[in-house]
């Protein structure tokens, strides 16, 4: 089913991010991390992650799942709705705070706090929809309605912008212009 394999692909990919904020976390020393790796973990939070991959679930997944009947509220689909707000709330207060950090590299505890618990957060998030969600589509959705899931996916990444999508996925290793941070 190209709409779930699809969103697994993406999540793997995120797993890939996390994994370089992890060791980012680790191997900090008392100076920190580079403020320009975080500036370019939030570039792609809130590309990728939210504005992409959240958008296409919300825009398209969901709905579907919805009209095939699972529950909004109450059911699963509500969970992972309500995380997207925290995970994007966390995002924007590690923008607010990256962006009046005075050096190069940052100990700043509220900052590595915040990312690490995004960290956290969207991990097991992940395995949430993973785990329950996509196994739970894949009993109710058919052709079509993964046809029509998938024709969705590809209005939303014409929304995002193929290049800024193709930019902020870079950031991680994946496609042309790979950066390592």
């Amino acid at each position: 089913m190209r709409s779930v394999a699809e969103l697994r692909r993406e999540h793997s990919l995120v797993e890939r991010l996390l994994d370089r904020v992890d060791r980012a976390l680790e191997e900090s020393g008392p100076d920190g991390i580079p403020v320009s790796f975080l500036q370019r973990v939030l570039a792609f939070c809130q590309t990728v992650v939210d504005r992409c991959h959240h958008g296409k679930e919300e825009g398209c997944f969901f709905p579907c799942l919805e009209r095939l009947g699972i529950p909004r509220e109450g059911g699963p689909i509500g969970v992972m709705l309500e995380e997207h707000e925290v995970l994007r709330g966390i995002v924007r207060s590690i923008g607010d705070r990256v962006g009046s950090l005075p050096s190069e590299r940052t100990s700043d505890g509220e900052v590595l706090g915040l990312l690490r618990r995004y960290s956290e957060l969207l991990r097991l998030h992940i395995a949430k929809e993973n785990e329950i969600l996509f196994p739970m589509a894949g009993d109710v959705m058919g052709e079509e309605d993964d046809r029509e899931t998938g024709a969705c996916y590809d209005v939303t990444e014409a929304r995002v912008g193929r290049d800024e999508l193709a930019r902020a996925r870079a950031l991680v290793g994946e496609g042309p212009g790979a950066a390592r941070a």
